[in-house]
């Protein structure tokens, strides 16, 4: 069925006063934007139409050739002097030069005084700053300054479509809007669709290039490209990093929210243990550890193209790093060194003479924020950066140098896209794990909740498919005429996986009253326990949230569309619009009920592929005692803005799995696997009517 028209999701615990209006119907209480919201929301939604092309709205016109700085001269100076790359040029963070002129941007916009003064520089910004870099920093400003905080953008992957959708479907948009006068406008159905095929499953048997198990990326026809190139996974990602910027100050912008570090390193694991899930679905092993041996077998071409044109930089079979590259990788193994030697130490001397105990669990925060932190921040220049400098290695290109082509790895966008991401991350959380063993073991009193005891688990039939996805491409057209800006809809269609809905129900038999706190997991199925410390941390959790406990038998049911993590499809960029625009001139209203949430996984990929026969997998449930979670600096979580304190209480991330088992006690009444088998439908669902 067509996409349904959603409202836009907002905070209400940080909307600013005035924001909506109150309105009571039944026992539901009803809350809707106001006019002045919408107006901003609106200044948003256009100010990144058509970003490479020129502004058009008159209204924003006298505000492209002035500027209001306050206190923020270095920028000043540094555009003026035109040290600032150009628009038009290739655009990313991962460049230091780059780096630093993003950062100064967002400064400048950051610490505008007021709404007013940000409207009129954003307006500047969009006329006279480059497009890459502008939508980094707008999409900052919105997810970190306060007043911001609720704003929705347009989907990223409908911002710049460039980055998700291969070139074969670009160029097929250009070139029909040539010659076909009929083609994109809004409301022509099917006759709008840009179909890209990169998506399509082969059989096993017919992938003829296979080496150690790993799939040779000629071209996006393999068969894990549905997984590599979903644009909900690689926004997911996206907006991650934008929430967790490397290359900002945490303690000057507030950004150093609690536990970040250690939700860092846990989401990339989290990452890698659900790309595991979906390489077993298509008959592959696990990931391989990258070894920085050279050659490196695997090569990698994204089939994406720059907007003006330029491919993106690939990576050949049989990669070999340049000459003066093998001083950056000593230096890679050298941080290495120190970063294993301060884990097996114990401990960091910091220079203000404080001693971090790194056997305090606790501490994997820290370890997270050095391994995540700022360029310029002397404790990181200790211990190197290793994730920036591997993206550089394995993208033949230098952090430092003026002239870049960036890689897919070198674009928050496009990471994921390349399977040695995996591979990258899969090395460097070498040290999450030598960190977790040192800890030491969980114990009975830990794991067990007394009293509480699960007595058996019912999981609905778990079955996944492929469906046709639309999203709105519009931006990649270029329109001259403000008037028919949004009369303009072009559809890109891909083929995603999905599955249907499903529902758990446990039993519970309690001998107190009380909170409860359940956690659920979905991981590969071992034959036995002896075996469990080999697949741990292969787990994904998929569901987290709180339960009431009472005396005697429980029933708890939950749906896989109300899973804690994850999030729906966002609504598409031209149909919001529409729906503001109906709102502002009164004749509909714009619910706030936190249906366009930006940050979290894609509901769709909570389960992998699976097979037609059934694969076997095993579902892992938890119950355990509510402890309060303290929150620093009054932060109230909220997916729409904030990607940030995704963890309800005061246990590790990743509790159980996350430390050694010892199987002689570590199976505790309070905890159940269940058996499951994943089924996958060869027959294709659609979400448009036609």
């Amino acid at each position: 069925m067509k996409l349904i028209i959603a409202a836009i999701a907002v905070s209400l615990a940080v909307v600013v006063s005035g924001s909506y209006v109150q309105q009571t119907g039944g026992d539901k209480m009803m809350k809707f934007a106001d006019k002045d919201f919408l107006m901003k929301q609106k200044f948003f939604f256009e100010i990144l139409r058509n970003i490479h092309m020129p502004l058009q709205y008159e209204e924003y016109m006298m505000h492209t050739k002035t500027w209001n700085v306050d206190g923020v001269m270095m920028f000043m100076n540094m555009y003026k002097m035109n040290m600032f790359i150009e628009k038009g040029k290739v655009f990313t963070i991962y460049n230091k030069l780059m780096m630093k002129q993003t950062y100064m941007l967002f400064t400048f916009l950051y610490n505008s005084m007021d709404w007013d003064t940000y409207y009129k520089n954003v307006i500047w910004a969009r006329e006279n700053i480059n497009e890459g870099m502008f939508i980094y920093a707008v999409t900052l400003t919105v997810l970190h300054r306060p007043e911001l905080r609720g704003m929705v953008l347009p989907a990223i992957y409908e911002i710049y479509p460039y980055y998700f959708f291969n070139t074969d479907m670009i160029r097929s948009v250009t070139f029909r809007k040539m010659y076909d006068p009929k083609f994109g406008f809004y409301g022509n159905g099917k006759y709008n669709v840009v179909y890209s095929n990169y998506t399509q499953t082969y059989p096993v048997d017919s992938v003829k290039m296979m080496m150690d198990g790993d799939m040779m990326m000629m071209d996006g026809n393999t068969m894990m490209s549905y997984y590599y190139n979903d644009i909900g996974l690689n926004s997911f990602y996206y907006y991650f990093m934008m929430d967790y910027p490397f290359f900002l100050d945490g303690d000057m912008f507030g950004l150093m929210k609690e536990r970040t570090g250690e939700m860092y390193l846990y989401m990339h694991q989290q990452l890698l243990a659900r790309y595991n899930l979906e390489r077993f679905s298509n008959y592959m092993r696990p990931i391989k550890t990258l070894t920085w041996r050279f050659p490196l077998k695997l090569g990698f071409f994204s089939m994406l193209s720059y907007w003006n044109g330029m491919t993106f930089k690939n990576r050949d079979f049989n990669y070999m790093i340049k000459d003066n590259d093998y001083m950056k990788l000593e230096w890679l193994m050298d941080w290495e060194m120190r970063m294993r030697k301060m884990i097996d130490d114990g401990y960091f001397m910091m220079d203000d003479g404080t001693k971090i105990d790194m056997r305090d669990w606790k501490n994997i925060d820290f370890l997270g924020k050095i391994m995540n932190c700022n360029t310029e921040n002397m404790l990181c220049t200790k211990f190197g950066f290793m994730d920036i400098m591997s993206r550089m290695l394995l993208s033949g290109n230098d952090f430092m140098t003026k002239m870049v082509w960036p890689s897919a790895l070198m674009h928050f966008e496009t990471s994921l896209r390349d399977p040695m991401f995996y591979s990258m991350w899969d090395r460097m959380l070498e040290f999450y794990y030598l960190f977790k063993s040192y800890l030491p073991l969980y114990t009975v009193d830990e794991l067990m909740y007394k009293g509480v005891v699960i007595k058996d688990v019912v999981v609905d039939k778990l079955m996944t498919y492929f469906e046709y996805f639309d999203a709105d491409i519009s931006n990649v057209v270029p329109m001259t005429n403000v008037d028919k800006y949004w009369d303009m809809t072009v559809l890109g269609r891909t083929m995603r996986l999905n599955h249907k809905p499903f529902t758990y129900t446990l039993n519970v038999m309690s001998e107190i009253t009380g909170k409860g706190m359940l956690r659920v997991f979905l991981g590969p199925k071992f034959m036995d326990m002896m075996d469990i410390n080999m697949f741990r941390t292969m787990f994904v959790e998929i569901d987290q949230y709180m339960v009431d406990l009472v005396v005697g038998k429980n029933t708890i049911m939950r749906n896989s569309r109300d899973f804690f993590w994850s999030v729906r499809d966002r609504t598409m960029y031209t149909d919001l619009y529409k729906k503001m625009m109906m709102s502002i001139t009164g004749k509909d209203k714009f619910i706030l009920d936190m249906s366009e949430a930006h940050c979290g996984f894609p509901d769709r990929l909570i389960l992998p592929k699976g097979w037609t026969s059934g694969m076997q997998m095993q579902m892992y449930f938890i119950l355990t005692p509510y402890t309060m979670t303290e929150v620093k600096n009054d932060v109230t979580f909220d997916k729409t803005y904030m990607c940030g304190l995704t963890t309800m209480d005061t246990l590790p991330m990743g509790f159980p799995f996350d430390r050694k088992i010892d199987v002689t006690y570590w199976y505790t009444k309070n905890m159940m696997f269940k058996d499951v088998m994943i089924y996958h439908l060869d027959e294709m669902k659609m979400n448009q009517s036609y």
